[in-house]
């Protein structure tokens, strides 16, 4: 009887572990399509299908797509359009990139500091008002961590494009859909931007879920979705099209988002990238010099419009400047 009783308690385990893992796994999947379908709804944004059909063939009609006629269309509506694959991108920093870096970490705190005290409050409205190249119609703005859409609101008042919110809590994205329900131009996606796919388990931190981050160490009850920022962004197709503005406020993702997007040439398709830079949170490994080596990436393909270190900041590609 004891040796049957020893043997149940491992076997119910087994059958707990074996439920979660399940449970979890149609869980990423359920989520994961969710995300596509999403993406596909954005409106006048083309999609990855036709990308896929556009340039895995020679001929100039791919399963009823005219080939020339998409590219027409996708010229007109985004500028010149050049099917290429994108790759992966030299991150070796040169030895004048080096010691720029070294530099860079070297006043880190001292800038952080001073940037802090001249940002928040009397100059911190610009990183809404610095954009107004989203007046065009065509605009595209993404914004990673959207909360509860302090911004999204702002950008909308003042230029209404055609706006993906990402926002990796469920909570909040219901929020957020709520709030732009009406406007046909806004899509609200539940999903955070990372460096791999995963989902983490968080406690909700701060007003408003404003310092909730999978890099506090918390292990909690509250699930953070996240996705591969460039594998997010081929899949919305850009690298067909151009993003005018990716804009990042999101608990520490910017390190992670910057980091994979800076490992390939996506980086080259978008136009303006927007951040604020969280390098005080407990969890981040080495942020400081991590944020050094981002500069001088960002340095090789765009330049700074406005800059306060360790901040907030906004960058230019090279041939919009």
């Amino acid at each position: 009887m004891r040796s049957a009783n020893k043997l149940a308690i491992p076997a119910l385990l087994v059958s707990i572990l074996l439920f979660l893992y399940i449970y979890l796994r149609e869980r990423g999947n359920s989520r994961r399509m969710e995300v596509r379908d999403s993406l596909f709804k954005v409106n006048g944004l083309p999609a990855l299908v036709d990308t896929l059909q556009l340039v895995s063939t020679n001929s100039n009609t791919t399963s009823g797509v005219d080939k020339e006629a998409l590219l027409q269309h996708l010229s007109e509506r985004y500028g010149p359009v050049s099917f290429v694959g994108i790759g992966p991108r030299n991150i070796n920093l040169t030895p004048e990139e080096e010691n720029r870096a070294a530099t860079c970490l070297q006043n880190a705190v001292r800038d952080r500091d001073n940037n802090g005290s001249r940002f928040w409050g009397k100059n911190e409205h610009v990183r809404r008002t610095h954009h107004t190249y989203l007046k065009n119609e065509n605009a595209v703005l993404i914004e990673a961590g959207g909360n509860k859409g302090n911004d999204a609101y702002e950008f909308v008042k003042l230029y209404n494009p055609r706006y993906i919110i990402l926002e990796p809590l469920e909570e909040y994205t219901n929020i957020l859909k709520e709030k732009f329900k009406n406007n046909s131009r806004v899509t609200v996606v539940n999903v955070g931007l990372g460096i791999k796919n995963e989902v983490v388990m968080v406690n909700i931190e701060g007003n408003n879920a404003c310092a909730t981050s999978k890099f506090s160490g918390a292990n909690g009850k509250t699930p953070l979705y996240i996705t591969n920022a460039t594998e997010f962004l081929m899949k919305l197709g850009v690298g067909l099209f151009n993003v005018d503005l990716l804009t990042m406020n999101c608990e520490g993702c910017e390190f992670e988002a910057l980091e994979t997007i800076l490992s390939t040439n996506l980086i080259n398709y978008i136009k303006n990238i927007q951040f604020a830079t969280h390098s005080t949170l407990k969890g981040l490994e080495n942020p400081l010099g991590r944020y050094c080596k981002i500069q001088e990436l960002l340095r090789r393909t765009h330049k700074p419009t406005y800059q306060y270190r360790f901040i907030w900041e906004s960058w230019r590609r090279d041939d919009l400047l």
